[in-house]
């Protein structure tokens, strides 16, 4: 039997790859990671044949004693948190045999040249492709390896495989039992409905590229069964670098315009057009705004198709912009109309 350690059950992404991993695999050994008993609660009942942990990320030993025990271990609860990842690290030493360590990054390492720069709104340079482009992706890694430190940390680690998954924007109502929502299009719909007033950054022509939640969580379930049956290829460390968003993407000029198409049609917002915003001003609506919403992360995902056979099948997030709308009118308690 395989045992999985995964931090990050009630979050987002944790959430959700929890649920899928749990479908497909319901005789993996599942110990989850989970901070208070009010949300262990949510977990243990939800999934009543999987062990829940509760702790946090400072919790050292506990997570080092889970790492030890796992043959595969999902670190999704964060990538900037260096203490639980020397906890993982500790843990999977002291094993007796090899483990597989997949853990989540984010795709704004793809805008470190766009910040450098303060260039906000503007187009992307470049398409990053995930094999073409492995060794820029690990060069951009290492020169700026103390804003990412965890990167820098499992591309560096002996003795375990590892795999880092970069998400892109990520849409699409969650599966998992605490937070099914994700942060940048509902923030940015948030925004819209709050002011009745939909914004972008600059020229609006920067694009992060994007996935469905569930297919990202996909991606995260066939790096486990390959971990799990030890199958090696190029799939793990220096190798293991995953761009997982759709290389067809739009611009956040292309989102905005959609958001408040969506908002105004259904009455929320006074009318269509799109303001556009400075860096500052996009902070100040959401931290770190300008970043979420005006650089670049244009990425093509080669590594997952062609070595985990992995595509994505849910809906665009063009559909999905509508949907984002019309939920975070209700969690304001407005009353839409017709979508």
């Amino acid at each position: 039997m395989a045992y999985v350690f995964l931090t990050g059950a009630t979050g987002y992404i944790g959430g959700d790859i929890l649920h899928h991993l749990h479908a497909a695999h319901p005789e993996y050994h599942i110990s989850a990671l989970v901070r208070g008993n009010d949300k262990a609660a949510l977990v243990a009942k939800a999934y009543p044949n999987i062990k829940v942990v509760v702790g946090d990320l400072d919790d050292s030993s506990l997570i080092e004693e889970e790492a030890r025990q796992a043959d595969v271990v999902i670190h999704a609860a964060t990538y900037k948190h260096v203490p639980s990842v020397e906890a993982i690290s500790r843990g999977l030493a002291n094993r007796s045999k090899p483990a597989h360590w997949i853990q989540v990054s984010g795709a704004s390492v793809l805008s470190i040249p766009d910040i450098t720069n303060n260039r906000y709104g503007e187009a992307p340079q470049k398409c990053y492709d995930d094999v073409k482009d492995a060794s820029e992706l690990r060069d951009i890694i290492h020169r700026n390896s103390t804003a990412r430190a965890v990167d820098e940390y499992l591309l560096n680690i002996p003795g375990t495989k590892t795999a880092i998954v970069f998400p892109p924007i990520i849409y699409g109502k969650g599966s998992g039992p605490v937070n099914q929502r994700s942060i940048q299009i509902p923030n940015l719909a948030r925004n819209a409905l709050e002011t009745r007033q939909t914004i972008q950054v600059g020229k609006g022509e920067s694009i992060w590229s994007n996935i469905h939640i569930a297919d990202l969580a996909q991606v995260f379930v066939k790096l486990v069964e390959k971990a799990v049956t030890g199958t090696e290829e190029d799939l793990w460390n220096h190798n293991g670098l995953y761009l997982v968003g759709n290389s067809k993407a739009i611009t956040f000029g292309q989102i905005s315009q959609l958001v408040a198409n969506a908002a105004h049609k259904a009455g929320l917002t006074d009318s269509s057009s799109v303001k556009s915003v400075n860096a500052s001003e996009a902070d100040a609506v959401m931290g770190k705004g300008s970043i979420f919403w005006g650089t670049n992360a244009h990425q093509s995902s080669s590594r997952a198709s062609t070595l985990l056979g992995w595509t994505q099948k849910e809906h665009s997030i063009e559909e999905d912009i509508p949907l984002t709308v019309q939920d975070e009118a209700s969690r304001l308690g407005l009353h839409a109309g017709s979508l």
